[in-house]
């Protein structure tokens, strides 16, 4: 039996996966516009693609050509749009507040991206994603440093372990970028507990689904030798003054985060 299959999913969580997994891989540097598409389609909102997405978001393209893919992945360069191109690695990428944009736009406002950042701790996290399942459905999008995660190809018997023991599995990750993934449900054991990433290439994990223990997870979103990372809680705007609370309850800040990324133009 997969481990997923023990994995208790966050509202809407499913769908989330079986989204992503249609759609993969990302274009070339488009995870936020991945993203963001996957969140809206999990919430029966049609997005034409992650084109559409990134000119939204206003993702801007490094123009070296593609940056960042994972070991053994191709790239996917099939744009259906110019999207903007800079060669200055300081103006390129996707902001949160990018991020947040998309997702009320390309909703026609029905759904809100709450933001959660601040001091991230194991307690924090734990309890935000307890508290999210109260909520009808809820997308995670989750802007990491992938240098902080395991391996995504950790053995599954690792993943037990530290479950059962809370011994961290000792392979880290090969693929070092800052990112945005989701975030999709937990599955705790007697000394440990793993969070599942949903992620943007087929070779991660299980076709796009590894499984994190929960400390590598907070020290991705910290991304100490990165700007700042955080959460992007995407929820139906009625839903949204119950999203803030979970952020407060958890001891976090419902604010966007600068990480790096230029904000795109109102």
């Amino acid at each position: 039996m997969s481990l997923l299959d023990g994995v208790r999913w966050l509202p809407g969580g499913r769908d989330l996966v079986r989204h992503a997994r249609a759609e993969l891989p990302q274009k070339n540097e488009l995870c936020g516009a991945f993203a963001v598409m996957v969140s809206l389609r999990a919430h029966g909102i049609g997005v034409a693609d992650q084109d559409e997405a990134a000119l939204v978001a206003g993702t801007v393209l490094l123009g070296d050509g593609p940056a960042g893919i994972p070991p053994g992945e191709r790239g996917r360069a099939d744009f259906r749009v110019a999207l903007p191109v800079t060669r200055r690695p300081e103006l390129a990428g996707t902001s949160a507040a990018g991020v947040a944009r998309a997702v009320a736009k390309l909703s026609g406002g029905e759904l809100a991206a709450v933001p959660a950042c601040g001091d991230w701790t194991v307690p924090a996290l734990r309890t935000l994603l307890g508290e999210l399942g109260g909520l009808s459905r809820v997308a995670v999008i989750a802007n990491v440093d992938t240098a902080a995660f395991a391996a995504q190809d950790t053995p599954p018997r690792a993943l037990r372990d530290y479950l059962e023991a809370g011994l961290p599995p000792l392979w880290t990750s090969r693929w070092r970028v800052g990112h945005f993934v989701l975030l999709a449900g937990t599955l705790p054991g007697r000394l440990g507990t793993l969070v599942s990433v949903v992620d943007t290439y087929p070779s991660l994990g299980e076709r796009g689904v590894h499984l994190q223990p929960i400390e590598f997870a907070v020290a991705a979103l910290r991304r100490e030798d990165l700007a700042p990372g955080g959460l992007l809680l995407v929820v139906p705007v009625a839903e949204a003054p119950a999203a803030r609370a979970a952020v407060t309850a958890a001891g976090l800040r419902s604010e966007l985060w600068d990480n790096g990324s230029p904000a795109p133009f109102s």
